[in-house]
């Protein structure tokens, strides 16, 4: 069952990024984030509304935190890759780079604060990353 969910999420990352790397360079980013997330909230209440529920108002009151801050980080992840690439940055490696660093702080994350081992075998894997960091940002 997992290997549907991680196809969609590569296939809607390969879009989000081709997308990204889009956006006119003349429009506000934050503008471009507007269209991006009324977009959103159309496909989601359609997904919503065509999915098992409960009443609107129940769902919504099972609402926390978590979804303001998640909220917030989608918006830092979207504005930080349009000036990633309206800064010149290449879409073959600024992805990469990225989702690395991200793969790295979510092994110190995971380890600190949700009791996850950190077995030599990641802390060999995240060597590698961070070497592979390293030769990818040589020019």
């Amino acid at each position: 069952m997992i290997y549907l969910p991680i196809a969609v999420a590569v296939a809607a990352n390969v879009l989000y990024h081709v997308a990204s790397k889009s956006i006119a360079p003349e429009q506000n980013a934050f503008m471009g984030l507007v269209v991006n997330y009324a977009t959103a909230l159309i496909a989601s209440a359609v997904l919503f509304y065509v999915t098992p529920h409960e009443k609107f108002l129940v769902e919504a009151a099972r609402s926390n935190w978590a979804c303001i801050l998640m909220g917030l980080a989608i918006t830092g992840v979207e504005v930080s890759f349009v000036m990633i690439y309206r800064a010149g940055g290449e879409m073959s490696t600024a992805s990469l780079i990225v989702n690395v660093l991200l793969a790295l702080a979510m092994l110190a994350v995971g380890g600190v604060f949700y009791s996850e081992q950190i077995t030599a075998t990641k802390f060999f894997g995240a060597v590698l990353c961070m070497a592979g960091v390293i030769v990818l940002s040589l020019h």
